[in-house]
């Protein structure tokens, strides 16, 4: 099918226009909110070689496209007319991402309501934790293969720079938190970059007489995500009750006052508190060392079909930004790699053209870009690969937790980002995760052709 044609079929598939309330994409999916599921010929949709797998999760009912998501997505409008559209959601907390529109009748549980929240305020800022991890990994390469000094100016201009995407992470958090919530997103980014500017470790400091708590707000992220629903709380309330001439000169005034007061005696403590707590709980892990990281690494997959990779994100984030470096995420480059072999290994050992087609091109994507288009069109249809690459991942995710192999950014680990694992002061680091890479990928093929799979 042309790109129209599958957009046109895909609309009559779910129902037509009139069952859509809201649709958007990710970095691999379609996503539609739709009024009545029954309606649904998924079946028909499964026929659809295109679509590499169905996913019907947190009120969304989504299609995994692969790279070529976005070029369907353009052609989805003229059969989707008076439908709303919302902005294209991020892949990194991609369950819940996008859905702040969301007309759905299906309610939550508090954890989903609070994971949602978190997943949809952190997912927006990954992209410049990403950008300023890849500038601190060339940056590395350059100084230990071309001879760059890192006592230079360049040098120190571009660390700078880079390191701005994690002291004010804070900021962008506290902006996307707030517009998510739909309350005023500037009060809530002027709130935190004053506690990261002004009050910041800021020891012996008073104000009314009390003494101002501790805290190294820059890089923080848990107390911004407690800031920022009590915010929305009394944005409203005084929204309500504020005379409506006097809302516009005093609720921003009285928002910004009452919300620093609580970042600097309530919010501060607290999330400093959690956050340490946090970051002993990864430690504590790779102190368990081979076995915790094998058992995070083998069932990683497995949280990406139930879209339960999304909880690990927020721990991640105050992983990376408290000690400047994140072990659990590394569960993902054992994991990724593990799949992509396995792809590789249905390509070359099955016998009918289309399963060898989507296994070698999707091996490649796994390799080059994203892992869905493997665990979706590949491995979860015929079963034994994904029980192959989820051993695979397993045996390399030991490898990982021996070596204390450990990233300084973030994101979906493929060839290109495993630059994430450079930095410090030598490339051990990184040698080892491309070797834990390759071991994952190579058990991955190898468990495949041993185990074997009905191509029907």
């Amino acid at each position: 099918m042309t790109y129209q044609e599958l957009a046109k079929t895909i609309v009559e598939k779910i129902g037509g226009s009139e069952n859509v309330t809201l649709y958007t994409h990710c970095i691999t999916r379609l996503r539609f909110v739709l009024k009545d599921k029954s309606k649904v010929d998924e079946a028909g949709l499964r026929e659809i070689k295109e679509i590499m797998g169905i996913v019907d999760r947190g009120g969304q009912y989504q299609l995994v496209i692969g790279g070529d998501v976005e070029r369907v997505f353009n052609e989805l409008p003229p059969f989707l007319p008076n439908v709303e559209q919302d902005k294209p959601a991020d892949e990194a907390g991609d369950e819940d991402a996008g859905q702040g529109k969301e007309k759905t009748q299906e309610k939550k549980n508090v954890l989903q309501t609070v994971m949602s929240y978190v997943s949809a305020s952190i997912a927006p800022t990954i992209t410049v934790i990403v950008a300023a991890g890849l500038i601190n990994a060339l940056l590395a390469i350059a100084v230990q293969f071309f001879g760059m000094d890192n006592q230079g100016s360049t040098y120190t201009a571009w660390s700078s720079f880079s390191q701005i995407a994690f002291s004010y992470l804070p900021v962008w958090l506290a902006f996307s938190a707030a517009r998510y919530l739909k309350t005023d997103s500037f009060v809530s980014a002027f709130v935190s970059a004053a506690a990261i500017l002004v009050f910041s470790n800021a020891e012996g400091m008073t104000m009314f007489g009390l003494t101002i708590p501790t805290v190294n707000y820059s890089g923080a992220i848990v107390p911004v995500l407690l800031m920022v629903p009590v915010l929305a709380v009394l944005d409203k309330f005084l929204t309500r009750h504020l005379h409506k001439n006097l809302v516009y000169m005093f609720k921003p005034l009285l928002c910004s006052v009452v919300m620093l007061l609580l970042m600097l005696f309530v919010c501060g403590p607290i999330g400093a508190f959690v956050g340490t707590v946090l970051v002993n709980i990864c430690v504590a892990l790779m102190n368990v060392g081979p076995l915790s990281m094998a058992v995070l690494a083998a069932f990683h997959p497995i949280t990406v079909i139930f879209g339960m990779h999304s909880l690990f994100t927020p721990i991640l984030v105050n992983e990376l930004t408290t000690s400047g470096q994140t072990f659990v995420l590394c569960r993902a480059l054992a994991a990724n790699f593990a799949m992509a072999g396995a792809a590789l290994g249905v390509g070359l050992k099955a016998k009918k053209a289309a399963n060898k087609s989507v296994g070698i091109s999707a091996s490649i994507t796994a390799l080059l870009a994203a892992t869905e288009p493997a665990l979706y069109g590949v491995l979860i249809p015929l079963k034994r690969p994904l029980i192959a690459a989820c051993a695979a991942a397993g045996v390399a995710g030991a490898v990982v937790g021996l070596l204390g192999i450990h990233a300084y950014s973030m994101g979906s680990f493929n060839l290109f980002t495993l630059s994430f694992t450079i930095g410090g002061d030598s490339m051990t680091n990184f040698y080892m995760a491309c070797g834990c890479a390759a071991l994952a990928f190579a058990l991955g093929f190898v468990f495949t052709w041993l185990i074997g799979f009905k191509e029907d």
